[in-house]
């Protein structure tokens, strides 16, 4: 399993100065809107343009699975509530559904379905 946090911001152009040049993280993969970062092998940070991001809430923590529907599955008969989906998202090339933790945070369970994802 991959992680990404997903982070929105106010500037992409500034955050990409920050987290790439200052800070030396591998960009790899942009979506356009959305830039990932990678900070570990299977760890990554992603930064939404807030006008553009995937959700109003600010913060996501995705998990990356290639299995979405067995999992929201799987967490439904645990008595887990499926927020949204699973379904496909045409604009990043994912399939993803979304849950919330008992504090009310934003989980998405994901697929890339882009080539350009990095497998693990």
């Amino acid at each position: 399993m991959q992680q990404i946090t997903f982070l929105q911001v106010d500037d992409l152009t500034r955050t990409d100065e920050f987290y790439g040049n200052h800070l030396g993280l591998e960009i790899v993969l942009d979506q356009g809107a959305c830039h990932i970062y990678r900070v570990g092998e299977d760890a990554f940070l992603g930064f939404c343009d807030h006008k553009d991001g995937p959700a109003p809430d600010g913060i996501i923590v995705t998990l990356v699975r290639d299995d979405v529907d067995a999992f929201c599955a799987q967490l439904e008969e645990a008595g887990v509530e499926i927020e949204s989906g699973p379904k496909a998202n045409e604009r990043f090339q994912i399939y993803q559904a979304f849950v919330r933790d008992p504090d009310g945070y934003l989980i998405e369970i994901q697929r890339f379905d882009d080539p350009r994802w990095p497998q693990t």
